[in-house]
Parts: structure tokens; sequence; C-alpha cells
């Protein structure tokens, strides 16, 4: 039997230190993915960006007709990525538009740059000879000596300084660039964080030097992984889990029922380090499935129109009203500056209200100022009609 070559990505090496038990459901017995909407929404942004880039390369710039291409090929990648929720759809297309302006900072020297895949793409490996595998979103020339590697998130997190310089997935697009394109001197990393602003970061030859021999260690360790070693055990992340409906400890967490609450007086420390990353991990958990079965409920409320009942009790999507005025139509009725300064301060119903009770010739064209906003929904209880 030919031993499967191991090659190294940020996904692979992340998923093998987060959880043993996820690396083996992921790399080894290949189980189906739980995805989310999110995840989709991801994916459609990359390849529709992936497009732009590529309309930008031959013509230097968009037009009116480009522009309208690419929003169609979003919808379609939207739709083959199955983004049931229009609300996701609309944010992906949001965000896509949010970067089309950001195309000219640079000669584009490629777009979604294989490596480690086989057939039309690059065979990328460290001095030691640990193979790498991935896809550079985009690679930019600042000038004839810098690079820029930017790769795009679609993620509502934007992450510290500290973050991005022991980022695992910027060090190895740092390395493969190093190699594929030695004639840059300086190679910038870019998260192009598509809900804010790219952050960036950098890798001195020191800093890349030390990552390539720490791949070395991981892939060894990988090589050695047997299925004896994948334990499953309960963290922070396991909500958010693909594999989690496949793992003993996921369900076990969520059936349990029987926790102690023994006195902290009493506890050792570590005793008390140990009950605390079990709670927080549990809670996580909880969370996490209350978010996953409240999406599940309001799908079928929302498409089936379908009544939720249990115990007497039906569920059903409530969403509150608030009032709001718009500050600048209100300055229109509110010369005096201190009033409105005030106003402005605590521009609610009640603030707003009483200056008009106070003012009853504005009392109307106050009122027409009013709008109107719509908390996010949310799942309520109330008694069932039938008997």
């Amino acid at each position: 039997m030919t031993k499967r070559v191991i090659k190294l990505s940020a996904s692979r090496i992340k998923t093998f230190l987060e959880c043993k038990f996820k690396y083996k459901c992921s790399y080894k017995d290949r189980l189906p993915k739980v995805l989310n909407p999110a995840f989709k929404m991801g994916n459609a942004c990359h390849e529709t960006l992936e497009y732009a880039g590529n309309i930008w390369m031959k013509k230097g710039k968009f037009t009116d007709a480009d522009v309208k291409k690419i929003l169609k090929k979003y919808e379609e990648v939207s739709v083959k990525e199955g983004i049931s929720d229009f609300s996701v759809h609309m944010k992906g297309e949001e965000l896509v538009k949010s970067r089309l302006g950001s195309f000219d900072l640079g000669k584009i020297i490629g777009l979604e740059i294989k490596f480690g895949m086989g057939k039309d793409s690059h065979d990328v490996m460290t001095d030691d000879g640990v193979p790498l595998i991935g896809a550079i979103d985009k690679l930019v020339e600042i000038d004839s000596d810098t690079a820029l590697v930017v790769d795009y998130k679609t993620s509502a997190v934007v992450p510290t300084a500290d973050d991005l310089k022991h980022d695992p997935q910027l060090s190895i697009y740092d390395l493969t660039v190093s190699k594929l394109y030695p004639q840059y001197k300086r190679i910038i990393l870019s998260l192009d964080m598509l809900k804010y602003d790219p952050v960036y970061s950098y890798r001195t030859l020191e800093e890349r030097e030390y990552f390539s021999s720490y791949l070395t260690t991981i892939h060894t360790e990988m090589t050695k992984f047997k299925d004896a070693d994948a334990k499953p055990t309960l963290n922070i992340f396991c909500p958010w889990c693909e594999y989690r409906e496949f793992c003993p400890e996921y369900e076990k967490a969520l059936k349990k029922s029987d926790y102690k609450f023994l006195k902290t007086a009493t506890m050792e420390s570590s005793e008390m380090f140990k009950q605390w990353k079990e709670v927080r991990a549990v809670t996580s958990l909880l969370k996490g499935r209350e978010r996953e079965l409240t999406m599940m409920m309001q799908e079928r409320i929302r498409e089936d129109a379908e009544e939720i009942e249990e115990g007497g009790k039906q569920l059903y999507i409530r969403q509150n009203a608030r009032g709001s005025y718009d500050p600048v139509k209100v300055a229109q009725f509110v010369p005096d500056y201190e009033t409105f300064a005030k106003l402005v301060s605590t521009l609610n119903n009640k603030a707003v209200g009483k200056y008009a009770e106070t003012n009853p010739a504005l009392k109307k064209k106050l009122e027409e100022t009013k709008r109107v906003n719509y908390t996010a929904p949310f799942l309520a209880v109330k008694n069932s009609k039938k008997k």
C-alpha cells in the first residue's frame, strides 16, 4: 500500500494542533463536513474576486459593464454554494463591491496561485524537503524589489499585530513566495479583511528560517500519527468544529446534566484551573448548540411555515421595533445649539418626546422625523392555542 504524502497547509497544521480527533476525521477518514453559511459566503467572495482580478489583469480597469458581470458572477457562485439565507447572500455582495476599487495597488503577478496541488500548480518544499500545499489569493508587485501577498478574509474579528506575526498561513505564503519569486527582496503579507480594512505584516529572514524548521517538526509528528492518538477532547473550538456530530465527547457534553459545583474556597488552584477550563469548554459548546438549533428552527418556521410546539408551548419568531429620530432632520427644527447638543447626547424617544411636549408647535414635525429600527429576530415562547 502506497504511503500518502503529507503536504502541509495552514488548516492542516491548525487542525492537528487543536484536536487530534478532528485531524483524523478530516485528513484520514475524510468524513463529510458540516458547512455553515459564513463559510459558503467566504467561498463565493473568493471566487468572485478572483474573477474580477482576471478582468483587471487584462484591462487595468473596470467598466460599468464589467462591474455588472462581476456581480452577476457573485450571484451565480452564491447559488452554486447553496447560500439559502438571503441576508448572507447580500452581505457577500456588499463585500465584493467594497473591494472593486482596491485593485490598483500595482502589477498583479498572479491570482489563486496554487502550489502542491499537482497539475497546473507549483511544487514547493522547505529546505528540509517538507512539501507545502495551498493557494495565494493574489500576489501584487509593488516595485521591482517588493511583492505584496493578499489573502481575503470574511471574518468579523480583526487579528492583532501579534496574531499576524505568528499566523501560520501568512508564514507559509511568505516561505512559498520566497521560493517561487526569489527576485523580490521584500515580501509584505496582508489579510484583506473584507468587512474592515486590510492589515499587514512581514517576516524577517530569521523568522522565515525558524518557521521552516518548525514545519519540519510538525511534519515529523504528523508522519508518526496513529489512529490511537486521536482521542476526542473538549476545547473552546468545539462549537465551530465541522465534525462535532461524530465526536463522542461532544455528544457526552451536550447530554451531561449532573454538574457538581464544588466549594471554590477549599479547592486547590490547579483543580480550580482545571474545572474553569472544563466549564469554559462546556459553556461554549452549549452556546454553540443553542445557536445551531435557533438557526435551524428559525429556518423551518420561515420557509415551511411550520408550527413548532412541545408541552403546550409554541415557538415563534419575534422582532422588536424601536423608534429613533434622525438628528439631521431634528436639527432643522431645534435652532438653539445648546438644546440640540443635549438632545443629540441622548437622542431617544423620551428626550425628544419631552422637548416636543414643551414645544407643541414642533410636535408634529418632530414625529415625522421618527424612524423605526428593528432588532435582529429572535425566538420566543408563548402558550399554544391548540388544546
